[in-house]
């Protein structure tokens, strides 16, 4: 395998620090920079030339989607092995969608990461086991699998709801006529394809969204 650039994208200092040590270990490895939120990743990827970005889907102050958005206008796209604590299979199906190509659950440790290297630099793409399986069982819904993204009106309100907020204090906070507030509730709610609030809360928990 030919030298590689790589960025690391975590806002958790000592996850960044523990992955670059293992990497460097590595004789493919050319460079390790890094990227703790947004500002910095864009700075990297508009300065350095990367192969492969492992990437930790949830930052402080952006995720996955987003910054795949901005590796999309890249005239030289890298590889993307997502690294995610979260196993909801909307996530997961949702993230494939978009094209990464490669998923590694944190749990999994870096012999996973290993392989997932390896395995986009030579075959183009990884898929744990564990990710096949989920594949293969949902195959029949891969095409009716809700989304996971939401507008930022959508996040402050499911924020709302997270802590317990009622209709009244929820359009207290958001600004919003009361009857906006539980209409904009219920979308939401159809838009997952959930039956109520609490399996509404129960999916954003499972697939990252707080």
């Amino acid at each position: 395998m030919r030298k590689l650039n790589f960025l690391l994208v975590d806002d958790e200092v000592l996850v960044r620090e523990g992955v670059r040590a293992l990497l460097s270990g590595e004789d493919f490895v050319k460079q390790i920079v890094e990227a703790g939120n947004k500002n910095e990743f864009e700075l990297v990827i508009a300065t350095h030339p990367i192969d492969i970005v492992l990437l930790d889907f949830r930052l402080l102050d952006t995720n996955g989607f987003e910054l795949l958005k901005i590796l999309k206008k890249q005239k030289v796209e890298p590889k993307v092995i997502m690294l995610t604590g979260f196993e909801g299979p909307e996530l997961i199906i949702n993230l494939l969608k978009v094209g990464v190509d490669s998923i590694v659950f944190k749990l999994d440790g870096y012999r996973e990461i290993f392989k997932a290297i390896n395995g986009v630099m030579e075959a183009r793409n990884y898929l744990p086991e564990k990710i096949l399986t989920m594949i293969r069982e949902r195959a029949h819904l891969l095409d009716d699998t809700p989304p996971v993204q939401l507008t930022f009106h959508e996040r402050e309100l499911l924020k709302a709801i997270a802590r317990g907020l009622t209709t009244k204090e929820i359009a207290t906070v958001l600004k919003l006529p009361e009857t906006t507030a539980e209409t904009y509730r219920i979308r939401l709610i159809k838009k997952m394809r959930v039956p109520n609030t609490a399996a509404l809360l129960a999916y954003a928990f499972r697939n990252g969204m707080l």
